[in-house]
């Protein structure tokens, strides 16, 4: 038996694949693929069964995994005389994802019609942070569907102007930061 190429990871599920290529002379009643977290798995371990035995390529889904782990995969086929196992390969799911962490600073050089406001990404979540910058609004909790501008991407702190502001008027201003999870 072959091991093949371990495919569709996520953090939680993967794919696995291997291919009975003799059945050592006796009927291949089970096949499939076995995993763990130390090297060499075996059937003890965690393993998947293929829908059928026989000869032939195969791939089953290994779930119930850890986020952002690395395992070990060998295919395996069993037949009257024993199980063998196919050479081992290895992966790493995906490791868990969440919005950015950022952190609104405080505002500065306020003039009549503008200001300087900013903040720091302090975590980007584990996804690239593709845009961060600030919002304002003359109402509680500004959002980026209101007044805003960005300033890059990326964590580390940063600075915004703020244009086009009316005299006299109270602001509300918050930093935003942007990944693939969503916008914090």
């Amino acid at each position: 038996v072959t091991t093949g190429e371990v495919s569709n990871i996520t953090q939680t599920t993967a794919q696995g694949s291997g291919n009975v290529t003799d059945d050592g002379g006796a009927t291949v009643t089970e096949r499939g693929v076995c995993w763990s977290t130390s090297h060499e798995p075996t059937i003890a371990n965690s393993h998947a069964q293929a829908a059928q035995g026989g000869t032939g390529s195969f791939t089953v889904n290994m779930t119930g995994l850890s986020a952002n782990t690395k395992y070990y995969v060998r295919a395996y086929a069993k037949n009257s005389a024993g199980v063998s196992y196919g050479y081992e390969v290895d992966f790493t799911t995906a490791q868990n994802v969440s919005a950015p962490t950022v952190t609104t600073n405080q505002v500065t050089n306020v003039t009549q019609n503008s200001a300087t406001g900013g903040g720091t990404v302090t975590n980007d979540g584990g996804a690239p942070v593709t845009e961060r910058g600030i919002c304002w609004s003359t109402s509680h909790n500004p959002t980026t569907n209101g007044s805003h501008a960005s300033s890059g991407t990326g964590t580390g702190t940063f600075t915004v102007n703020m244009t086009g502001l009316t005299s006299g008027t109270t602001y509300y201003v918050r930093a935003y930061a942007i990944n693939s999870q969503g916008t914090s």
